[in-house]
């Protein structure tokens, strides 16, 4: 029986689709105060945030425009908004509640209420002349406007007057009103009144604000819309798109529909799982923009870190590539290749030149996932510089941590600490026996630590330039450079033997027991979620290793609201949601899905309602923080950093993925963290065209027949390939097994191979 006819079978015999029960309760219980949300278009140069009142904000500091020596945050300063107030009965009308429009569209739906009248403003980008589907593939990049569509909802039985009151400014330059439009005396727009809609236009102020005032009629309602073009001149104004304000919506819709059309498509049960997945692929597509270059950067937010940075890029691009988005993940892979230093240095955002080592590994890793996900050779031959060089870097630079503390090191040749931007704390130097080597021996050299650590010698830097050392070598032996392959392996053994051998002794420092991994070698106890980078990806520590378990502990007793604290800047006084999912990775390596599971749903409820995060979330400021920064003045429940955090929707699109799908040792392991919870009898779960690493794509249906029996459909898309089946349900509740009808020794995980056809397995339970 075909693909197609098992899944027509199984949707007419179960309904496959309906909605169910939630199986994960989300409801943002743990959402920051200060949360923002923001709307823009696939790599495209302008990005409006859109604050909690329903105010609209953006900068005009693009990358096409950024000076050389921007620092990080300079595009924070918002230089253009539009104010937004409504009034009724001289009563100002308060946002109660945003959404996501339909519940995934990147499109911000904010409800305000007063007097018994509604206004639903619902703003989105839009790009009069994209085609669905379609993704900008040069440095021109998308050319589009912002909307809004004012609703205004009367449930009275009489007819109620209202006023919206429109202000703002575009550079810094104050719009004053001119018709039905709002411009700056520079000549730019800030938003026009497309369709008036019957209100009447005025100007207060000394004409600063637009004023439209409007009759709802009783039990009815009246619809404004507002465009707001990108930094264009009024001059040109006859030349915007006159599409109406309903047929740019439907672009915007059309446009996402088709982007998600050609992506891996996942449907849970739960629609609002399904929901996160598919918005937050376009939140990571939305934080990606192309420079005056034309090179296509990933971003980390769309103001404070509206910059790059390499261990980013490394969770960024591989959430493009597992969602099927191969073109743009490619180019900013190659943006990295543009960045490099002569000598093979990658280090922290280009413009600040930070010695973060950890940015090395993050785009060496980069550059060898898109190559495993197309095992594009003639690709792999032209990025192999730039990793081979990098690598030589690593190679080379290690020696600098050995020369540390030695004796008779003449002065110009003792290794130097480069200028930091800012500071956390001194790396503690526990005092050396005669002749005793440094902690940090071997690592790689002085940096900066971030991330709530000391400057010094992070681990996590050196686990991730380690793992570049061996996708380099594996590179080279795809590439047939026998000889690269061995000094990379030789290097590779080195160093990885000089990061046991200091994690040993940080060890003794511990004040904590169990054991477990450190942060750094002389600050054990510093901040410890990057140092789970040694389990996920990199594979330096074995996910049951006595050492992570430890941590683990360690993480478990410090949790508040669901989540590790003390894994950065805040400290035990605050948590960060959207690294949890990369930590919760190593869950579901180790086999526990429940706590894998559980982290997820904890992350999820620290959400904001349009399904974004920030970076940090201050839970209990009576608790110390990493270090003396800005982040100690925030009050509970607010956050730091920048929002939408593009690392948050990276690690959740990875995280669902790596539930139903992920890879071990070439072989491609099913639903290692589905619960069977999450697909109640009578209902299916779907992963279509999903690629994988080791090349092509794999498609996957589950369907929960009924209360003793599943049907698990695998299509391995004509290739060859090894499969482990771990099985959703407790392996002591299953009576039978059957692989294509053959029956199997039951167990918690099932091995077969599909050898280039779809199989189906049988699970039946007693």
């Amino acid at each position: 029986m075909g693909w197609k006819r098992l899944g027509v079978t199984c949707l007419v015999m179960l309904g496959c689709g309906g909605v169910v029960s939630a199986q994960v309760t989300i409801d943002h219980r743990w959402s920051n105060t200060d949360a923002e949300s923001l709307i823009g278009l696939p790599m495209g140069s302008h990005k409006t945030i859109v604050d909690k009142q329903g105010d609209l904000k953006w900068s005009q500091w693009s990358l096409k425009r950024r000076p050389m020596d921007s620092p990080i945050g300079f595009s924070a300063q918002m230089d253009g908004e539009l104010a937004i107030q409504a009034f009724t009965g001289g009563t100002q009308l308060k946002v109660s509640h945003q959404e996501l429009y339909h519940g995934r569209y990147p499109f911000i739906v904010s409800t305000l209420n007063g007097n018994g009248l509604t206004l639903e403003e619902l703003a989105f980008s839009a790009d009069p002349e994209a085609k669905p589907g379609e993704i900008p593939t040069s440095a021109s990049g998308a050319k589009g406007v912002d909307v809004v569509r004012l609703t205004l909802r009367n449930d009275g039985a009489a007819a109620a007057d209202a006023v919206l009151r429109l202000s703002g400014r575009e550079r810094n330059l104050p719009g004053h009103v001119q018709g039905n439009a709002l411009i700056t005396h520079g000549g730019e727009d800030v938003a026009l009144v497309r369709d008036t809609a019957g209100a009447t236009v005025s100007a207060e102020d000394n004409g600063l604000t637009l004023v439209l005032h409007a009759s709802v009629p009783a039990h009815g309602s009246r619809t404004l819309w507002l465009v707001l073009p990108y930094e264009w001149p009024a001059a040109r104004n006859a030349e915007i798109a006159q599409d109406s304000g309903e047929a740019l919506l439907q672009k915007a819709v059309g446009q996402w529909n088709g982007l998600w059309a050609h992506a891996a498509k996942v449907d849970f049960p739960q629609r609002q799982m399904s929901d996160f997945y598919y918005s937050s692929i376009a939140y990571v597509l939305i934080l990606t923009e192309y420079d005056k270059q034309g090179s296509l950067w990933t971003l980390d937010g769309p103001g404070v870190y509206r910059q790059y940075w390499g261990r980013g890029e490394y969770f960024q691009a591989r959430a493009l590539e597992v969602a099927g988005f191969m073109h743009p993940a490619r180019e900013s892979v190659e943006h990295a290749f543009r960045i490099i230093n002569d000598d093979g240095e990658w280090d922290g955002p280009p413009a600040s030149g930070w010695p973060a080592w950890d940015n090395i590994g993050g785009n060496i890793g980069a550059a060898w996932e898109y190559y495993q996900f197309t095992r594009n050779k003639q690709w792999l031959a032209e990025a192999y510089p730039y990793m081979l060089r990098a690598s030589e870097w690593i190679k080379a630079h290690r020696e600098e941590s050995t020369l540390e503390g030695v004796e008779g090191i003449p002065p110009g040749a003792e290794p130097i600490h480069r200028m930091l931007p800012s500071h956390c704390r001194t790396e503690p130097q526990p005092p050396l026996k005669p002749g005793e080597k440094t902690y940090w021996y071997g690592l790689l050299p002085w940096s900066y630590g971030d991330s709530g650590l000391p400057e010094g010698h992070s681990f996590s830097h050196n686990f991730l330039s380690d793992y570049g050392l061996r996708v380099t070598a594996e590179a080279a032996k795809a590439l047939g450079h026998s000889s690269d392959e061995a000094w990379l392996n030789s290097e590779y053994a080195a160093f990885t033997a000089a990061i046991h051998e200091d994690v040993n002794r940080a060890v003794t420092l511990e004040k904590i027991k169990p054991p477990y991994l450190p942060a750094m070698p002389t600050y054990p106890e510093g901040a410890y979620s990057q140092t789970f980078l040694a389990v996920y990806p990199t594979q330096l520590y074995a996910p049951n290793d006595p050492l992570v378990t430890g941590l683990i502990d360690r993480m478990e007793r410090e949790e508040k609201q669901g989540l590790p604290t003390n894994v950065a800047w805040a400290g035990p006084a605050g948590v960060w949601a959207g690294e949890s999912m990369n930590m919760a990775e190593t869950y579901l390596l180790r086999g526990e899905k429940q706590k894998a599971v559980d982290m997820l749903a904890a992350a999820l409820n620290h959400s904001y309602t349009t399904k974004v995060w920030k970076e940090e979330i201050l839970v209990d400021v009576t608790l110390p923080r990493a270090c003396d920064t800005p982040h100690s003045k925030h009050k509970d429940m607010e956050g730091t950093g920048d929002m939408p955090e593009a690392w948050a929707n990276a690690n959740l699109v990875l995280f669902l993925r790596d539930m139903l799908l992920n890879e071990r040792d070439g072989k491609l392991h099913l639903l290692a963290g589905l619960p069977a919870s999450w697909v109640p009898a009578g209902k299916s779960l779907a992963l279509e065209n999903a690629p994988v690493t080791t090349g092509g794509q794999v498609s996957l249906h589950v369907w929960h027949v009924d209360a003793q029996h599943w049907r698990i459909i695998v299509d391995p898309h004509a290739a060859s390939r090894a499969f482990v089946l771990h099985l959703p349900m407790a392996a002591d509740t299953v009576a039978s097994v059957s692989v294509d009808g053959k029956p199997v020794p039951t167990a918690a995980a099932i091995s077969f191979t599909a050898p280039g056809k779809v199989s189906v397995v049988e699970v039946v339970q007693r």
